[in-house]
């Protein structure tokens, strides 16, 4: 259950398998290692990939991973479902509950849902959940939800984060195809009979922001700039801001200085400063404009 994600201290995955929704979903790297893991004879990995290698659309219920929280003694950042949407629309509520159960059997630990299918989340932990329970927001403080925003055209998905009665909100700005400003109209005016949201209004359902750029095969590129616009809207905001990784491709301003000597010594490529390298995930490293940001979500209930 142990993980290398930057973020979480350990991955459980009692429901696996998904589909494709947004541009952010292109590379999943969830579908490949899904892949691997069928070839492997891992259980139920072979019910949620097609012949092709993607994802079939379906997902499935791992009994034997359900209770794994239990066995861990320390408290940790839990990951759920990192090999698929624990909120998938295949994913009936009799799944979830069981989930959730464990969930609240364990408030030592901090367990982080992210999801694409942000009002199926919503429904269900307000509504379908809630109805099985009476001390709702006292335990749903070891629940952090969150939403993927890959762009600024994924921003309609933070206002169903407001919905959410659980201690953490945050945003995972992974993999970052453009720029993405909080400040902008969540909805122009006009659409679906909607206004526009404020800068202020999406930023009060928001907790905490996770940055990130693309790796493995066929990553895109992540400008500098965007990162960094982020980063000051949230620092202005007084969010926190988690800097994951550049992926595959860094500009060389913002790379390691032992990684840009290497690349460099290597290619000759000093003279090629004005555009990314592709140097691999690792090499790239996680500084942006030579700071770690690992900031977290002070925990309240809002």
């Amino acid at each position: 259950m142990a993980t290398k994600i930057e973020w979480a201290q350990e991955v459980w995955n009692p429901i696996i398998g998904c589909s494709k929704v947004s541009a952010g979903c292109r590379n999943c790297y969830a579908e490949r290692m899904a892949n691997r893991l069928a070839h492997m004879g891992v259980e139920g990995y072979d019910e949620v990939v097609a012949h092709s290698g993607k994802w079939a659309g379906k997902t499935v219920f791992v009994k034997s991973q359900l209770e794994k929280p239990l066995h861990l003694k320390k408290p940790r950042r839990i990951f759920v479902c990192s090999m698929g949407d624990l909120f998938h629309e295949s994913v009936p509520d009799e799944w979830l509950n069981r989930v959730f159960d464990v969930i609240q059997r364990n408030p030592q630990h901090k367990f982080i849902l992210l999801t694409k299918r942000p009002r199926r989340m919503a429904d269900y932990i307000n509504h379908v959940f809630a109805a099985r329970v009476f001390d709702l927001p006292f335990w749903l403080t070891n629940v952090w939800a969150g939403v993927t925003v890959e762009s600024q055209d994924c921003l309609w998905r933070v206002k169903e984060l407001g919905r959410l009665l659980t201690a953490v909100r945050f945003v995972s700005v992974e993999p970052m195809l453009g720029p993405v400003r909080f400040s902008r109209p969540l909805i122009p005016r006009g659409i679906y009979g909607q206004s526009s949201v404020s800068y202020s209004t999406l930023f009060n359902n928001i907790d905490w922001v996770i940055c990130g750029g693309e790796s493995g095969p066929g990553a895109r590129l992540m400008h500098p700039d965007w990162a960094r616009d982020l980063r000051d809207e949230c620092r202005a905001a007084g969010v926190p801001f988690f800097f994951k990784q550049w992926g595959e491709y860094c500009h060389p301003d913002q790379m390691p200085e032992d990684t840009y000597s290497a690349v460099d010594a290597a290619h000759n490529l000093a003279g090629y400063v004005d555009r990314p390298w592709k140097v691999g995930r690792k090499k790239a490293g996680r500084l942006l404009d030579g700071e770690m940001w690992d900031q977290f979500p002070a925990q309240e209930y809002k």
